[in-house]
């Protein structure tokens, strides 16, 4: 008997009804249940153009030593990257070839992008913040899913998460740096704040919505959840939405059911454009609780090794801060240098 079996049949027993012997009998199943999950290998596939910035975002999200480059793609093939979980398992990371060099070459490797995608657990697809081609991406993703069938189209679209990465070279408006001692976290101004969520908007209008028929969204179910109706249903393990589960869609159900609010949030994650920056390590902890609230509850146990460090992920070093601040100022009238950030004290 399974774990979820067991504990449909306790639901209908009391506990008083069992003894010691049977108490630690579902003990038991529900470790194993638990080191059974934990030792699947987690799959994460990371897309987009050539010097978007995929390895960057591999490298500080997971501590990898990926090689990247800005002038010539440094992935030039399927790399995959294993590392172990802090409790034996093993979490395994895809680094894919930028896409976007040519037509040509992405349909050269249509089928091994189909591949993966379709067999990752979910597929991170990084869109450079600071780039006005989204429409284009949208026309990527369809010639790679132009001969797959319908039920791998929508299973392929539906785990895709997009991120805008290296929003920090939206200046201006400027970075905020929040220095708290030695550390502290880069945060966007407001007027930043409002212009990569009005990017994020657009990218989610062109890029996702276009999708909506095929698009699915799903979150873990703790046993509280009870909604349901023509696109929204759930059992005693997910909830799951059909269709694209908008900011107003959200709204709606959050106004109608605000006890459920917190599970209508992580539905909208599912669909949700995420600005993202590696080197100010912005968003970097949002985007792994976005991924796992989309796998679902086993995956925290597969994900361990992410949410134990999500806390270390905002943060910088004042010292490192003052590097990318390094900005010399220079007094025109009188012909000298006025001062140098990286070493004007605060």
């Amino acid at each position: 008997m399974t774990w979820g079996e067991r504990v449909a049949r306790i639901d209908r027993i009391s506990v008083d009804a069992l003894d010691e012997r049977q108490l630690e009998e579902v003990r038991q199943s529900v470790r194993q249940e638990r080191d059974a999950e934990a030792n699947k290998a987690l799959s994460v596939a990371i897309m987009g153009q050539t010097g978007v910035g995929k390895s960057s975002l591999l490298n500080v999200l997971f501590g990898t030593r990926l090689p990247v480059g800005d002038l010539k793609p440094a992935t030039c093939e399927p790399r995959v990257i294993s590392i172990p979980g802090n409790s034996g398992h093993t979490l395994t990371f895809w680094d894919m070839p930028g896409i976007g060099e040519s037509a040509g070459a992405d349909l050269a490797y249509r089928s091994m992008y189909l591949d993966r995608l379709s067999e990752s657990d979910v597929v991170i697809w990084a869109v450079h913040a600071d780039s006005g081609s989204a429409a284009e991406e949208t026309r990527r993703l369809n010639r790679i899913l132009r001969d797959a069938d319908p039920e791998l189209r929508r299973q392929v679209v539906s785990k895709l998460t997009f991120v805008l990465t290296k929003a920090d070279t939206l200046t201006p408006p400027p970075w905020i740096f929040d220095m708290r001692g030695p550390h502290g976290s880069f945060v966007p101004s407001p007027a930043l704040a409002a212009r990569l969520e009005r990017r994020a908007a657009h990218v989610e209008e062109t890029v996702v919505a276009p999708w909506c028929d095929l698009l699915r969204a799903g979150t873990y179910n703790t046993g509280e959840f009870t909604v349901s109706d023509d696109r929204l249903s759930f059992d005693r393990h997910a909830v799951r939405y059909r269709g694209h589960f908008t900011e107003q869609v959200r709204e709606r159900y959050s106004a109608a059911h605000p006890e459920h609010a917190a599970v209508f949030s992580r539905l909208r994650d599912n669909h949700r454009v995420l600005p993202c920056s590696a080197l100010f390590r912005f968003n970097l902890a949002r985007l792994m609780v976005s991924v796992v609230n989309k796998l679902g509850p086993t995956a925290v146990f597969r994900f361990q090794r992410v949410l134990d460090d999500a806390a270390e992920l905002a943060g910088v070093p004042v010292s490192t801060m003052r590097e990318y601040g390094n900005f010399v100022v220079w007094d025109g009238v009188r012909g000298v240098r006025a001062f140098d950030l990286a070493r004007f004290p605060l």
